[in-house]
């Protein structure tokens, strides 16, 4: 008796290869945390160093990691899409090195390059903080972050992982994202359950007073390049009120809403700082819009008795 077994069709349970790449200086703090995390993951580590003087280099070169140089020159995008184009493997993986993934995850980030009708990927950031007063921030719930310091996080979703091959690149010197190259060019985008625990607060490598300095030239910097897009004219606003430039905020903000940023969370940010500037009428009518935004069947205040051209007047 002839004895057949099936013929398996193994390359139907191959996985597709994973290159992380990732933009680097200053790093040798956290830097081991993040590549640990993907060990056993990724095929390849490919990092652009845009100008380290610590041990950073030494310690991605222990990992493997292929390392490239470029010098810092104001923009983001620059040397992420540098890495981009070094990567060798079938699917792009982004993450920073004050970032970590956690072990259990690897199968699930494995089982994306199965799915072969999507391009690219969205991955929620858990930003760990203890500031609840920030908008957005989530409790833990008696729980703590996985280094036992943070009681809560702010969530924020992005692409991180995307097919290598289809020219996808990074936009923004500041902020800088994918999506907009994907939204272009109407390729496919998934959302996954996936999350990458952030720190951005716990190894501070400037003063605070050197962030704010560095942050606001990006934001200024990226208006210029896009003068009339809504979310860079939000972003100056955003670090023109941590800056402390009130009035210029309210200006930024309003150009945002002329252009379209008409979220509740626009007409708080001008009536907070329409009330610290003094202006009280000014900033109950930002509030009172903000409010009809968030319920719009509340009838305490007209929606429409006054345009918005009004709230705007000036920007």
């Amino acid at each position: 008796m002839k004895i057949t077994t099936p013929k398996y069709n193994w390359q139907a349970y191959k996985f597709g290869s994973i290159s992380l790449c990732m933009i680097m200086k200053n790093e040798e703090k956290r830097l081991r945390r993040c590549l640990d995390s993907v060990v056993g993951l990724v095929d390849e580590i490919v990092i652009v160093d845009t100008g380290s003087t610590d041990s950073s280099i030494q310690i991605a070169e222990s990992y493997g990691a292929r390392i490239f140089h470029d010098p810092w020159q104001d923009d983001f995008s620059r040397p992420r899409n540098i890495a981009l184009d070094h990567a060798r493997c079938d699917y792009i993986f982004i993450m920073d090195p004050d970032e970590m993934l956690s072990l259990d995850q690897h199968d699930s980030i494995r089982w994306l390059t199965r799915i072969k009708s999507v391009a690219a990927f969205w991955i929620t950031t858990l930003n760990y903080c203890n500031a609840p007063h920030e908008t957005g921030y989530r409790s833990l719930k008696g729980k703590l972050d996985p280094t036992g310091r943070y009681k809560g996080y702010t969530p924020s979703t992005k692409t991180r992982f995307f097919k290598n091959g289809l020219g996808i690149r990074f936009e923004g010197v500041y902020h800088e994202l994918v999506d907009y190259y994907l939204v272009r060019h109407k390729l496919q985008i998934a959302k996954t359950t996936i999350p990458i625990h952030h720190w951005a607060h716990e190894f501070s490598q400037a003063t605070y007073q050197d962030k704010k300095d560095f942050y606001l030239r990006l934001a200024y910097k990226k208006v210029r390049e896009w003068p009339e897009h809504s979310q860079a004219r939000w972003e100056l606003a955003v670090t023109q009120m941590i800056y402390g430039l009130r009035a210029e905020a309210v200006l930024s903000i309003k150009k945002a809403v002329k252009l379209g940023y008409t979220g509740a969370n626009q007409f708080f940010a001008i009536a907070k700082c329409q009330y610290l500037l003094g202006q009280k009428a000014d900033s109950n009518y930002a509030f009172e819009k903000g409010i009809c935004k968030l319920y719009p069947n509340l009838t305490h205040v007209d929606i429409d008795k006054k345009p918005l051209t009004q709230l705007v007047e000036g920007a």
